[in-house]
């Protein structure tokens, strides 16, 4: 922050060029005013950098530089090098009627110079000089609060907030050290400040401290927290009597500091309620100086001007807001995860056959993104996650397969191709058969059917061997009380037909719709109103394959993004190893990378970079370590 006050005739020096006389008169009134004024070249270069400046030139002089376009470039440039203004001496009668309308110029005067006119002049110009410096410094704070405020919005990492709240408001202030205190129930419903984080020095990033103070009028930051004033104090050790607070000098007697001028204000949220208090300690001339003792510190620090509380509040009232936010983002976040744990329960309970899948499915796919995180090049040069990415991805394999819900629960449990009981049914067929045969041979002939028959209804492929008995055991009859019957309907043959599985083509579409179910549920969650906005299309993903062969809507290649094609390798890998599917044994991690490669790398259906970065990194290994062990 820029900031100045012109207290005394020391704040600026009146600088003129070679030759030009002021006058007795006018030299012995600025003498007598205690004005510093001296011959000197332009640009003036004192010893305090920061002085204004106020030029005197005689309008004969500054008209010799040119044109008209020249001087008036020439008054401008004098304005922009440094704090300067630019008082004219000039001829009685002049008629450069434009050269004294110039906004550049700081004063007119007319030769021969009046003392007391020189002096009104001078300070006027000065006047106008600081006016300039404290708008342009106001200016300067408006930007630099405004990309403060955005940047609280964006930082999404409660820690590093509280943190950029402290900094921003010491380089804005100039301030050696920083503290903030929220303000929170204690354990005992009471109200206590929890002192978050603490800086001291140019760079220093901060400390958390975490420790709980009682709420109390007594220290000053408990005093701001409970009245809602500012408190600015010029020297600690020297607090008004009177005043409620006093200044705990223990930090300063455990380092050797030096605690001199304070400022604290109250934080407050969107509702204007105090959340917090912000406090500075000392400030100093610039940001970056740093204070090497207690007597160094006495002898350079300043007092907080209003102009700083001024500043402060409008930095703490950002604060207060961004804190707020980030609260509610919090519990927005955690309202999320039990929404998806509940999620994930309901769908357990229906597919008792897959319970954990989900997890393991999130659980695989976020270490393939961190384990891209941790490359960072070749192939995946241009692939980083970051956390809420991470946390969406976690979203989406969790609820993958929400749409089951949607599902006959039957589907889910079918361990063989015939529904439930039809075996039994098939069974006590066959016996009448048997029973209604004399022929030994026959009777023989007809167990084996049966065998075979039991065979076909394992979720295995059916072989061309198989497939004609089946065919024949379409035209085989057994007796009951309404004459022949067929030993197999043609339902039955229909099912014990299934290629691969134990699902009937029906029932595998009823499956496959589970994907468009879960994609309908979850757009129905307001993901775009949080970070994790693309949720709902990550899950539909998950079933399809690069070539265009998966569905449901048969994407291909690069309308497959990265984070679904790691979802996609996950849940064919756990489902693959997975130990608790009716319909299928496990696979030992090594045989279903080996599936995973020739069934669907070699295919073109999974993306093959990821899938050897799946297995380079060996990210399975902790997941099938930790399923193992419950």
């Amino acid at each position: 922050m820029i900031a100045r006050t012109i207290a005394t005739d020391a704040a600026f020096v009146i600088a003129y060029p070679h030759g030009l006389e002021l006058g007795s008169t006018a030299v012995d009134a600025l003498d007598a005013a205690g004005i510093v004024h001296r011959e000197a070249r332009f640009p003036y270069t004192g010893d305090d950098p920061g002085i204004f400046v106020v030029y005197l030139i005689d309008e004969a002089r500054l008209l010799s530089l040119g044109p008209r376009a020249t001087v008036e470039s020439a008054l401008e440039l004098i304005g922009q090098a440094q704090a300067a203004a630019t008082v004219v001496i000039g001829r009685p009668g002049s008629r450069n009627t434009w050269l004294a309308r110039n906004p550049h110029l700081g004063g007119w005067l007319v030769a021969p110079v009046d003392g007391a006119a020189l002096i009104a002049t001078v300070r006027t110009a000065v006047a106008g000089l600081a006016a300039r410096e404290e708008l342009r410094a106001a200016r300067g704070e408006s930007d630099r609060l405004i990309q403060i405020g955005l940047a609280l919005s964006a930082e999404r990492d409660v820690t590093k907030l509280q943190q950029t709240v402290v900094r921003s408001a010491r380089e804005l202030t100039r301030s050696d050290s920083g503290s903030l205190y929220l303000l929170e129930a204690g354990q005992d419903g009471e109200r206590v400040l929890r002192f978050a984080v603490a800086q001291t020095g140019p760079t220093d990033v901060g400390t958390y401290l975490g420790a709980v103070l009682p709420l109390s009028r007594s220290s000053i930051s408990g005093y701001v927290a409970i009245s809602g004033e500012s408190v600015r104090i010029d020297d600690a050790y020297r607090v008004a009597p009177s005043a409620e607070y006093r200044v705990n000098r223990s930090f300063d007697d455990a380092n050797g500091y030096r605690t001199m001028s304070v400022l604290a204000v109250p934080m407050r949220d969107h509702e204007d309620a105090i959340v917090g208090v912000l406090m500075l300690i000392n400030r100093k001339p610039e940001f970056d100086l740093v204070l090497t003792s207690r007597a160094h510190t006495e002898e350079v620090v300043q007092p907080f001007e209003a102009r700083d509380e001024h500043v402060l509040r409008s930095l703490a009232s950002q604060a207060g807001v961004a804190l707020e936010n980030r609260a509610l983002l919090d519990s927005i976040q955690d309202l999320f995860e039990q929404f998806v744990r509940a999620s994930v329960k309901a769908i357990e309970v229906r597919d008792v056959a897959t319970q954990g899948h989900s997890s393991r499915v999130a659980d695989l796919t976020v270490k393939q993104a961190e384990a891209i995180n941790e490359i960072g090049t070749g192939p995946f040069a241009t692939l980083n996650f970051d956390p809420d990415q991470l946390r969406e991805m976690r979203y989406a394999s969790l609820l993958h397969d929400f749409g089951k819900v949607a599902v006959p629960e039957y589907i889910f449990g079918k361990a063989k191709k015939l529904p439930d009981g039809r075996i039994d049914a098939i069974r006590l067929r066959f016996l009448l058969a048997i029973e209604q045969t004399a022929d030994p041979r026959r009777r023989a002939e007809l167990r084996e059917l049966l065998d075979e028959v039991e065979n076909a209804n394992e979720p295995r492929v059916v072989s061309a061997e198989v497939g004609g008995v089946l065919d024949a055991l379409a035209r085989m009859t057994y007796r009951d009380v309404d004459g022949e019957r067929p030993l197999l309907g043609a339902d039955e043959l229909d099912f014990l037909h299934i290629p691969r599985g134990s699902l009937s083509s029906e029932e595998r579409r009823t499956m496959e719709q589970h994907v468009t179910q879960s994609f309908y549920f979850l757009r129905e969650i307001p993901w775009s109103k949080t970070p994790w906005r693309h949720v709902p299309e990550m899950a539909y993903g998950h079933h399809e394959h690069l070539d265009g062969t998966g569905y449901p809507r048969g994407l291909k290649g690069i309308e497959i993004v990265p984070q679904v094609r790691m979802l996609t390798i996950s849940d064919i890998f756990d489902a693959l190893t997975a130990n608790d599917r009716p319909y299928k044994p496990a696979l030992t991690a090594e045989r279903a990378l080996d599936v995973l490669v020739r069934e669907f790398a070699d295919r073109g259906k999974v993306d093959r970079e990821l899938l050897d970065l799946f297995i380079a990194k060996r990210v399975y290994e902790p997941v099938l370590g930790a399923a193992g062990s419950r």
